[in-house]
């Protein structure tokens, strides 16, 4: 009887020339997009943020604005 547990996964062999190349610029994509995404989640988030900021500011001023006298 044979333990499987055993074997080993053949090792994918090392790449080289323009294989080596492509897998190095798919990487580098890869981390591009997901700092991209990163990027824009946090920058989405500070514009809700701000949005929320400047519309409590504007109800504020509309009730003070109602309050006063004309």
């Amino acid at each position: 009887m044979s333990d499987t547990s055993k074997r080993q996964q053949p090792a994918e062999p090392a790449k080289r020339g323009e294989a080596l190349w492509r897998a190095e610029r798919d990487e580098i994509a890869r981390r591009n997009d997901e700092a991209s995404r990163r990027f824009r989640k946090r920058r989405q988030a500070h514009y809700d943020e701000e949005t929320a900021r400047r519309m409590v500011a504007e109800r504020l001023e509309r009730a003070q604005l109602a309050k006063r006298k004309p």
